[in-house]
């Protein structure tokens, strides 16, 4: 397909190793604008870059403006069997400009050469996500062929009144993580909790202990378990921002869902948060989760603040 032009002076290429606090500033400056309050962005750019399935040098992309400084980026996650994640941000200074066309010209470039079917046959998708009130992002992947799939939610929660206590089940108790002891068993239900959502990948318990133990904004201080005896049958996961609180994962094992833990998980989580001095906590959650996991955060008090399409066609 024809590459959209950058404007004079304006440059694309691919990232150099030192260069992960600039792209994250991309990134927390186009959630700002978007969400319209100061926001960082939900991915942690060095956490990516330490994956050993991040290719900087092959997947990402960033745009220098002229004069030098990265105003925009875009990555390619090519990994997954079934689903290719990509996504794209510029920073609001330097939209309008065409920077988004070029980088979806660079990612569509890209996934052309990457096999169009699974090892089992099955088709396989681009997939870019795309705001709800972001009209102009809809309209430009709508040009190239994409349409709207799922949908993804950001929840939100007051949290400058007090919760209420959790309220465990008879015969689960909720617990904090012990860092050395319970690692490998959370690692363990995080993969049998997940396995059956959409765009689930296990990971291998190093990768896992990267992204959620070793991570810069890590903070398993404020994780907490449920242990039904001594199995451990759920978990709740958050981390901290001057933003912000977000709870980066809530999982309970299919045979434990049903009776309250989830939202006994969430209280918890609320409560320690609040302990902490956090006045407002979120979440994102696929709208079609299986395990109707909205509606246990509608129970504990949570709301849809912002609705997100996943946009996505078939690879060519």
């Amino acid at each position: 397909m024809p590459q959209t032009s950058l404007p004079a002076g304006y440059r694309l290429h691919h990232p150099d190793p030192g260069t992960a606090a600039a792209v994250q500033a991309v990134l927390d400056a186009a959630e700002s604008a978007d969400s319209g309050e100061p926001r960082r962005h939900m991915t942690v750019v060095a956490t990516q870059w330490e994956d050993p399935e991040c290719r900087i040098e092959r997947d990402w992309w960033v745009v220098e403006a002229p004069g030098g400084g990265i105003v925009g980026v875009a990555w390619v996650w090519p990994e997954l069997a079934s689903e290719v994640i990509a996504d794209h941000y510029v920073h609001p200074e330097h939209r309008g400009l065409g920077l988004g066309e070029a980088l979806l010209d660079t990612i569509e470039s890209r996934v052309s050469g990457l096999p169009p079917r699974g090892a089992d046959g099955a088709a396989r998708r681009l997939v870019v996500w795309s705001e709800d009130a972001d009209g102009a992002r809809r309209r430009s992947l709508e040009r190239r062929g994409f349409t709207a799939g799922r949908q993804y939610f950001e929840m939100a929660l007051d949290l400058r009144e007090a919760p209420p206590p959790p309220a465990w089940p008879a015969g689960v108790e909720g617990r904090a993580f012990r860092a050395g002891i319970d690692d490998r068993r959370v690692h363990e239900v995080d993969v049998a909790a997940f396995a059956e959502h959409f765009l689930f990948k296990a990971d291998s318990f190093e990768t896992w202990r990267l992204w959620h133990l070793d991570a810069p904004n890590a903070d398993p201080t404020l994780w907490r378990l449920a242990w039904d005896g001594e199995r451990l049958v759920g978990f709740v996961m958050a981390v901290t921002s001057d933003e912000g609180a977000l709870i980066s994962s809530l999982a309970v094992l299919k045979p434990w869902r049903g009776r309250g833990i989830g939202r006994a998980l969430l209280g918890a989580a609320f409560t320690v948060l609040r302990e902490r001095g956090e006045s407002v906590v979120r979440l994102y959650v696929d709208a079609a989760n299986v395990t109707d996991a909205v509606g246990v955060y509608e129970a504990a008090g949570m709301h849809v603040a912002r609705r997100f399409d996943v946009m996505q066609k078939p690879l060519a």
